[in-house]
């Protein structure tokens, strides 16, 4: 399936979009683990900038992105080159490449709009080979589906998706991080292997899926 383009004011109808008015005066928060849960493995990474990552979730099926990078609303900073995909609430999460499962978090179930609402987040957290860890947020409560120590398979399903943490609406947030010079964290550049083809920045209101054919990494 190509992926589609559709008008912004239909794009904003997800609800999401509708928030960005009543939103726009609040604070970006991120949702990224705590530097200090995966600062050793950060510090060592070294982007493979010729890997090409699926997409977080199912073949065969397509999610709208909500937010792409540098998004006004909460993508800037730390969070910059990250995105968010509109699903319902228990929907599969895949790992978007393959690696080990450093950090875990289920036990939550509040979702809230305001500062401080980042820590109710559920996620999951996974080392890559070259030291860069893909984060997967705002995950269903008890929908995380691996351990801290598993070794996941790229696009073996790892947790459910969710709206828990600082969020308005069901969505899943993805990105790969990595520590700057200043042992401060944050969010890389990275491509997709799409059935459109290869992507960086995936555009907010379309629809994608992922690449079917061997050979998409």
């Amino acid at each position: 399936m190509k992926a589609h383009l559709i008008p912004s004011s239909i794009a904003c109808a997800i609800a999401f979009c509708a928030s960005l008015t009543a939103a726009a005066e609040l604070p970006a928060e991120s949702p990224a683990v705590p530097s200090a849960t995966v600062a050793p493995d950060l510090q060592l990474a070294d982007h493979d900038d010729a890997y090409l990552y699926r997409l977080p979730y199912g073949d065969g099926v397509s999610y709208r992105v909500i937010q792409s990078y540098g998004s006004r609303l909460s993508h800037i900073g730390t969070e910059f080159y990250t995105v968010d995909f509109g699903m319902p609430i228990g929907t599969p999460v895949h790992a978007a490449r393959e690696g080990i499962v450093v950090a875990i978090e289920d036990s939550q179930e509040r979702a809230c709009w305001s500062t401080g609402c980042g820590r109710y987040a559920n996620h999951v957290a996974i080392r890559h080979s070259d030291g860069t860890i893909g984060e997967y947020f705002h995950l269903q409560k008890e929908g995380v589906l691996v351990r801290v120590g598993d070794y996941v398979e790229r696009g073996q399903a790892v947790a459910l998706s969710g709206n828990t943490g600082y969020t308005n609406v069901p969505h899943l947030h993805f990105g790969v991080y990595t520590m700057d010079a200043d042992s401060r964290q944050h969010s890389i550049d990275i491509r997709f292997a799409t059935d459109d083809g290869v992507h960086g920045k995936l555009r907010a209101g379309r629809l994608y899926s992922n690449k079917l054919r061997a050979g998409a990494n």
